[in-house]
């Protein structure tokens, strides 16, 4: 319970980490870039406002619940359409506002340059239907803030429908101009945590599935061209960070639709963790998180009837797991933030390094589980690289 809030308040201080300074030097400026996507298909991006009539909200009960949702996918080659900014404008200054609370003005400025993915363009349909991915964030984060793992899976061909969870995610953007912001109240101790907890579990897999509802629904004629002819409702799978990962867990034991699932350092949550799941599940997890140190994962692990495996990323903390990896170390190597703090954020790995790994290895477990590979075998080189550790 201790590990679960302290990760809960990492979660929700992540972006302080730009607000911590501790030299004198002259403001920098540091613009961050993400790595290019290592697949050969060209990037598409829409974002799906959803909304649920037959489920009031239970964070706002006077309203129903909606979502905002973006769909990463194979797009056709040649598409003109700009780039989707990798955070808007307003999501930024949501951060920047929330910094202003935490810590000392920073020392400098950092921006971040577009994503690799063409708002709106026309789907490839050259491939046949492609494998649905879903991504859930960790507790407090959006969805953009793992934007390096979800455009890298469209690049070979998945199409990968990340969530932000309204009013528990920093900030949520919705069209009609509307900037919806976590209204969590601070758990105070472990009771209040573990019930914030157990209502945000309950909420993202709600969420989940009726996502997963509406993809089978979609209208064409509101979407890019030819998007809906390319998914295959047949062959889903589901990752999350964090929280997002015990949502993956969870989601993955309630609906069958899940075939296979992966759990990136969150601590588990829910019936999942005393009753497992029967298909294919991976844990990965910080040099410092294991089924040693979490008994959510020796639990789960135990019951589980299905193939599991688990991984250590050597040098890892809880925010290598997302795009922190990225942020992080380009604005210690400015001097926005000191480069030991940084660590502390997401350990010493390599940045590139870390997100490479985790790039290939939800590629190969995702093309074997949903069918694309035929066994693990053909797996690319970076399933052997040292700094990811089998744990037996």
């Amino acid at each position: 319970m201790v590990r679960a809030f302290r990760i809960l308040l990492i979660a929700l201080l992540a972006w302080a980490a730009v607000a911590v300074v501790a030299h004198a030097e002259p403001p920098s400026q540091v613009e961050v870039a993400l790595p290019e996507p290592t697949g050969a298909s060209a990037i598409g991006v829409t974002d799906l406002h959803l909304i649920d009539p037959a489920r009031r909200d239970p964070y706002v009960p006077a309203r129903a619940r909606e979502l905002m949702a973006s769909v990463w996918y194979p797009a056709a080659a040649g598409a003109a359409q700009p780039m989707r900014p990798w955070f808007s404008d307003r999501i930024a200054r949501a951060y920047a506002a929330g910094l202003a609370e935490l810590g000392p003005q920073v020392t400098g400025t950092w921006t971040v340059a577009p994503s690799h993915g063409r708002v709106d363009a026309a789907a490839d349909r050259a491939g046949g239907r492609r494998p649905i991915v879903l991504f859930s964030p960790g507790l407090g984060m959006p969805r953009e803030a793992s934007t390096a793992q979800a455009e890298d899976l469209a690049s070979h061909g998945f199409v990968v429908v990340a969530l932000s969870h309204t009013y528990e995610s920093m900030a949520v953007e919705f069209p009609d101009g509307r900037l919806v912001q976590n209204i969590l109240p601070r758990a105070e101790d472990p009771d209040q945590s573990k019930t914030m907890i157990d209502l945000a579990l309950r909420t993202r897999v709600a969420d989940t599935r009726f996502v997963l509802d509406r993809l089978a629904d979609l209208e064409p004629a509101a979407l890019p061209e030819h998007l809906t002819e390319i998914l295959d409702l047949s062959k889903i799978a589901m990752f999350g960070h964090s929280l997002g990962g015990a949502t993956a867990a969870q989601a993955m034991h309630d609906d069958r639709r899940i075939a296979a699932g992966v759990n990136l350092d969150g601590s588990l949550w829910g019936s999942v963790v005393t009753e497992g799941v029967d298909r294919p599940f991976v844990l990965i997890g910080g040099s410092e998180h294991g089924r040693a140190q979490d008994p959510s994962w020796q639990r789960f692990w135990s019951v589980t009837r299905g193939p599991r495996m688990e991984f250590r990323l050597d040098g890892s903390q809880h925010h290598s797991f997302c795009d922190n990896q990225l942020i992080a170390p380009a604005l210690a190597a400015g001097g926005v933030i000191p480069a030991d703090f940084a660590a502390t954020m997401v350990g010493t790995i390599d940045a590139r390094n870390s997100l490479d790994l985790q790039r290939g290895y939800l590629r190969t477990f995702f093309d074997t589980t949903l069918g694309r590979f035929d066994n693990l075998p053909k797996a690319p080189a970076t399933m052997l690289h040292p700094e990811m550790v089998p744990v037996p």
